[in-house]
């Protein structure tokens, strides 16, 4: 079944998603997988407003690479929960 909807979603809302359902799904080695991913989006042809979303995501990426405990509770880790929301927030723009 297709759903057009979701095959018109920006490459940046999907792989936002990839990362945030990772992040869920605790395997340490899918989350790390898809922050390589988001890490290395190409940066092909595209408006300014996807490129800026491109490096939102980038940049959340990374700074989730260098926390010490990515399944911690996020009430504990204020810098986590912030990633997790900015991460919602790229899932939910087109």
């Amino acid at each position: 079944m297709s759903y057009p909807a979701l095959q018109n979603r920006s490459l940046t809302s999907r792989q936002a998603e990839n990362l945030l359902r990772a992040w869920v799904s605790g395997e340490p080695a899918k989350v790390k997988a898809e922050l390589e991913h988001a890490i290395s989006l190409p940066f092909g042809p595209c408006d300014t407003v996807e490129e800026e979303r491109r490096q939102m995501l980038q940049a959340v990426a990374g700074r989730m690479r260098t926390c010490p405990d990515l399944f911690a509770s996020r009430n504990l880790d204020p810098v986590l929960e912030v990633c997790v929301r900015l991460l919602s927030h790229l899932v939910s723009m087109n």
